[in-house]
């Protein structure tokens, strides 16, 4: 009779082997990646760690086409930048003292006459924009690739445990066999790659470097309809850096409207963009449903 039992168990383990097994495999992944992430993702709050200039602020609101249209904004704010009427960016005046890499690489661009949307192609903006976040690294405000791409490992893990639980799903249901613990424990698997499945570019140093800048120059906002004569190119930059393009459209929209730059072109999750893509992922905490904390007793099968 014993054989017989083990002969109709799915894959010929049975149900509460296998939710065993998937139970501790779930654990231990899930707690993997919320060490990790607590540790990769913390980042450094030296003092001053929230002063940085614009294209910085930028980069870790958004990414770097917002670093490099803050760069366009100031340059244009400094009278160096102009636009031709078919959309080609133009030097109209000289370098400003003081300016950034950044800066440098894009006012080269475009005496080489190249669109706005093109400047991140540039190989000279795209080593300025390299150079930047590997400062914002150093400063323990931007995330390392390196810990980016294990963090990835740990996704890759929860995908392929995942895959394993529905797979399991599919074919106990199929053979008739209780699921019911078992799916509750590959939603909750599920609800933590959801919540725990976007790789942050900042740590969350990075991301309270940006709300307190954010906090500090609310007078910037587009709905404050900012004197960006008073504060000049830095605040214009600085404006964009932290509310989005819709700050240069405020500026100056004759600019943006031939530059072909959409209000809401780059996300900031400020409400003046898009949804934000680039701030800290959320993460489940440990008494929620992760891994699940079902347990099966007696030979109901409800691993599947």
């Amino acid at each position: 009779m014993r054989t017989l039992a083990a002969s109709g168990d799915t894959w010929g383990i049975s149900g509460p082997a296998f939710l065993r097994f998937y139970l501790v495999a779930a654990a231990v992944v899930v707690a993997g990646t919320l060490l990790y992430r607590a540790w990769a993702f913390a980042g450094r709050r030296e003092p001053g760690y929230d002063r940085v200039h614009p294209q910085q602020a930028a980069y870790l609101n958004a990414g770097d086409r917002l670093a490099v249209y803050t760069a366009l904004g100031g340059l244009r704010g400094a009278g160096a930048l102009g636009i031709a009427p078919d959309g080609m960016l133009t030097t109209t005046g000289p370098m400003p003292t003081g300016s950034t890499p950044l800066d440098q690489a894009v006012y080269n661009a475009a005496g080489k006459r190249i669109r706005a949307r093109d400047l991140t192609g540039d190989q000279w903006v795209r080593t300025a924009l390299d150079e930047l976040r590997q400062d914002l690294v150093r400063r323990g405000l931007a995330v390392d690739p390196a810990r980016r791409g294990l963090a990835l490992i740990f996704q890759l893990l929860t995908w392929t445990l995942l895959g394993l639980g529905a797979f399991r799903l599919v074919n106990g249901l199929s053979n008739g066999k209780p699921i019911g613990y078992l799916l509750i424990t590959v939603v909750g698997l599920a609800i933590c790659f959801a919540l725990t499945g976007r790789t942050p570019r900042r740590t969350r140093a990075g991301s309270a470097a940006v709300a307190s800048l954010r906090d500090r120059n609310r007078h910037l906002a587009p709905n404050k309809s900012p004197a960006y004569t008073t504060y000049g190119s830095a605040g214009a930059a600085m404006g964009i850096a932290l509310f989005g393009t819709a700050s240069l459209w405020a500026m100056d929209p004759e600019f943006a409207g031939l530059a072909q730059i959409h209000r809401g072109a780059v996300a900031t999750g400020t409400g003046w963009g898009s949804t934000s893509s680039g701030g800290s992922s959320s993460s489940c905490s440990s008494g929620s449903s992760c891994g699940g904390g079902s347990s099966c007793g007696g030979g109901s099968g409800c691993g599947g």
